[in-house]
């Protein structure tokens, strides 16, 4: 059995693409640029005879996949058109774009059995957020509309990318229900709907900003600075590739949805768990006089994971574990690093 896996060179494409021919799959990889291709060998070296590479440079474009997914059997849709912007133009289209150009190609192909395509939670929040006392599901109640013409410049360019990428994550949603009830393609269509996912990431090679994935990154940030700007929300990348390869399963119907969220945890109990474990190791607070900061200290995002924990057997990993992976890799990383530069 092939999958067709985009965003191979991410954090979760990798890790799902090195997990899933260790299962035993054969994988097709869609990458930019052909001197992407020698990183994903090297990962997946072990594994050479299931594993081919195609050169996709605009996922965005309508032929982007024209034959690419002749002969296999699903495809597993991770990628984003483009990293963090603070431009809408580039956030919001090419995120509908991307997902609809590999739709249309999927129906051409009669190989194809499934369809797994990772969206995020935030697909599933109300832009305002969540109303008072609401939990997130699969199938929330609120309104999901947004009004792309307005204004969303956030405090800072993060926060200002991180509000547009909700944006576009609700859009390629729309998106992707809409061809579904209106094409009813041959294929099972699963979504899924990770929260901020960490875990030991298998592409990292230093600790310096460039070389950290956006999620850690963020997480470290938090950590250092003592400022989140979010709730906190968690899932671990072991129950995220999990719950990609087990979405294949022919079990599975067609329209499923799945969010992947771990237990619910706070800044403030994070904080604490460094503290007991990392205390003079790692830099760290909270501050109480950073008013974005203090608004998400005690904060989680409300949310219900228990059907991904029914139908796809995920138990999910304990935050004190994703932190800790996250740090120790980090950790090592700098003294590797230092003792290269003596």
């Amino acid at each position: 059995m092939a999958i067709f896996i985009t965003g191979a060179t991410g954090f979760i494409g990798a890790a799902t693409a090195l997990e899933a021919v260790k299962t035993g799959y054969r994988v097709r990889l869609a990458i930019r640029r052909e001197s992407q291709i020698e990183k994903l060998q090297h990962l997946l070296a072990a594994y050479a005879d299931r594993v081919e590479f195609v050169v996709v440079p605009d996922i965005t474009a309508e032929d982007a996949y024209a034959g690419k997914l002749d002969g296999v059997e699903y495809v597993i849709h991770i990628a984003s058109p483009l990293l963090p912007s603070i431009d809408k133009k580039i956030s919001f289209q090419p995120a509908v774009e991307g997902t609809l150009s590999i739709l249309n190609e999927a129906v051409r192909v009669s190989s194809v059995k499934k369809v797994v395509i990772t969206s995020s939670v935030s697909a599933l929040v109300p832009f305002a957020g969540v109303p008072r006392g609401g939990i997130v599901t699969e199938e929330p109640a609120w309104d999901l509309s947004v009004d792309t013409d307005a204004d969303f410049t956030g405090p800072n360019d993060t926060i200002t990318s991180f509000l547009l990428y909700r944006v576009s994550k609700m859009l390629a949603n729309d998106a992707t229900w809409d061809f579904h009830r209106r094409h009813s393609p041959p294929f099972s269509l699963v979504v899924i709907y990770p929260t901020f996912v960490y875990g030991h990431d298998i592409l990292q090679t230093g600790a310096d900003g460039g070389k950290i994935g956006i999620t850690n990154g963020m997480l470290l940030d938090a950590l250092r600075t003592g400022q989140p700007w979010h709730e906190f929300t968690y899932v671990h990348i072991r129950d995220v590739v999990s719950a990609h390869l087990r979405a294949l399963d022919a079990a599975i119907p067609d329209g499923s949805k799945y969010i992947l969220a771990g237990r619910r945890t706070s800044w403030r109990e994070i904080a604490r768990y460094l503290k007991e474990n990392y205390d003079g190791v790692v830099k760290f607070g909270l501050s109480e006089d950073n008013e974005l900061a203090k608004e998400f200290l005690d904060k989680s995002l409300p949310t219900d994971a228990s059907k991904a924990e029914r139908e796809l057997g995920i138990r999910w990993t304990l935050a004190e574990e994703v932190i800790r992976e996250v740090v120790e890799q980090n950790l090592a990383l700098l003294k590797t690093a230092d003792r290269h530069s003596q």
